[in-house]
């Protein structure tokens, strides 16, 4: 069930009065508080997407960490074809990537013992991977870091994560520099 919530419009005698300017002299730090954001592609916000691996043009993402996007291939194929040995290799292969420092492989790592697909489960690892993986920039262990944080009242350590997700994703809008975010529209005054 969809409902209406009402709300109230104050204007003065003087907004009525004032008419609309349609100059389109407007800075954009008039309209919001973020100032000018410098726009990223997503592969610069997010390098350790698992995204890539369902498009067929996505060198770019694999030349960076060949060996995790392979694991993740993987453990794709390996899912699909209920494959349990090549998903073994597939683990294998991203925890090799994991122990050499890749972050977005210790987030995987972070994940698979977090749910202990095909290996053991251990909260402890688990954590440890989505440490360094934050550490290193991974925003889905940031995000679960600051998700289990927030879940045992730490809220500090949250919010600080909570925090450096929310520039990254003010980051992802891509706003023309041309044109404020938000525009004036001239509300009706009267019969025209």
């Amino acid at each position: 069930r969809v409902q209406a919530r009402p709300f109230v419009l104050v204007l003065s005698k003087e907004d009525l009065n004032s008419g609309y300017d349609d100059n389109g002299a407007y800075e954009s730090s008039d309209f919001d508080d973020f100032g000018e954001s410098d726009s990223k592609s997503e592969e610069e916000l997010d390098p350790g997407s698992c995204r890539p691996i369902f498009e067929p043009n996505a060198s770019a993402f694999h030349a960076a960490s060949p060996q995790y996007y392979s694991g993740l291939h993987k453990i794709l194929a390996a899912a699909s074809k209920g494959n349990t040995i090549l998903m073994e290799e597939a683990v294998s292969e991203i925890d090799s990537s994991a122990s050499s420092g890749d972050p977005h492989a210790q987030s995987m790592m972070g994940f698979v013992y977090g749910i202990g697909m095909m290996w053991e489960t251990s909260r402890a690892k688990s954590i440890l991977h989505h440490h360094f993986a934050a550490e290193g920039g991974n925003m889905q262990s940031k995000m679960a870091l600051a998700f289990r944080y927030l879940r045992q009242n730490m809220y500090d350590k949250a919010v600080q994560l909570y925090a450096e997700l929310a520039v990254t994703a003010v980051n992802s809008f891509l706003v023309s520099k041309d044109s404020p975010v938000v525009e004036p529209i001239r509300i009706h005054i009267g019969t025209e």
